[in-house]
């Protein structure tokens, strides 16, 4: 089968994905991996797929916010991040940081970008992604990549167009969709984040962070009742979760459904026995059942 076209960095144009050099600038054309191009951004969408971390950290506060709970049922800790099995390790603080971009000249621009971040080095990230933008204005997963930097350094507002643009070049991305909603959720844009959830979800429809952060941005927005439904889906797909247990029984509770938040909570203490929390959601139990 015949290799899918290029473009060449320096001047854009489509070309022949065999050549070596760019037709019409002559630009030497960098071999470039795509299933490695797509990995990375992939990598990338779930160090700062924080959309479950975000909204996990969340969850405990949302115990207060909901109608049914009482104050000292507050959980001493939020649960676990769900998505710190799948996490890349090069994301954790843990990892030793790999040398800088600047201890490798030969990285272009995106790869001195990603060993930036994959180091922490978010402002040097973002610098080198910038670089990578200005001299392919074309780069779908520089452009992506820059808005997730972007959100990392607290400017989630300026992501979006980063996210909208690779979009518009590669609609079917699903990396892209699952960036811009969480962005958007980051914003407090919940319709935003929503539809574009969505469409992540359909893009990727057994991926659980995606179906479990939708989960979360409804819960936000006050619809528990399409909550419900979103965590169920995501509990089917990573059913040892505790996590998902815990969000699912404070949707029930604020749905007035005792019962079925009884039975959540339970799950979650059956999946995660030693939890910190585990004595206050007992408690909370107990009070559930005598109401």
């Amino acid at each position: 089968m015949r290799p899918a076209a290029q473009t060449c960095h320096a001047c854009g144009s489509k070309i022949d994905a065999t050549r070596e050099k760019c037709p019409r600038c002559r630009a030497t054309i960098p071999r470039v991996d795509p299933v490695a191009a797509r990995q990375q951004s992939r990598r990338l969408a779930r160090w700062t797929g924080g959309g479950v971390a975000v909204f996990v950290c969340v969850v405990g506060g949302l115990w207060l916010a909901s109608d049914s709970a009482s104050t000292s049922a507050r959980p001493s800790a939020p649960p676990r991040d769900p998505l710190a099995d799948r996490r890349d390790p090069a994301a954790t603080p843990a990892t030793p940081a790999p040398p800088s971009a600047a201890a490798r000249p030969f990285l272009d621009p995106s790869g001195g970008a990603a060993v930036a971040y994959s180091s922490g080095d978010y402002t040097g990230a973002l610098e080198q992604y910038e670089q990578a933008v200005e001299r392919n204005p074309q780069d779908a997963e520089s452009l992506s990549n820059m808005g997730q930097v972007l959100v990392r350094l607290g400017r989630a507002e300026e992501a979006l167009p980063y996210f909208e643009k690779a979009i518009a070049l590669i609609p079917t991305r699903w990396a892209y969709r699952f960036n811009l909603a969480r962005a958007q959720a980051v914003l407090g844009r919940w319709d935003d984040s929503i539809g574009n959830y969505r469409i992540a979800q359909e893009l990727f429809p057994n991926d659980y962070a995606t179906t479990f952060n939708l989960g979360l941005v409804l819960h936000k927005k006050g619809d528990d009742a399409a909550a419900v439904e979103e965590y169920r889906k995501a509990i089917a797909l990573a059913p040892t979760d505790a996590s998902f247990q815990f969000a699912l029984a404070l949707s029930y509770e604020r749905l007035r459904r005792s019962a079925e938040a009884i039975a959540a909570y339970e799950e979650y203490l059956r999946l995660a026995p030693s939890a910190g929390d585990a004595e206050r959601i007992r408690a909370r139990i107990a009070e559930l059942s005598a109401s």
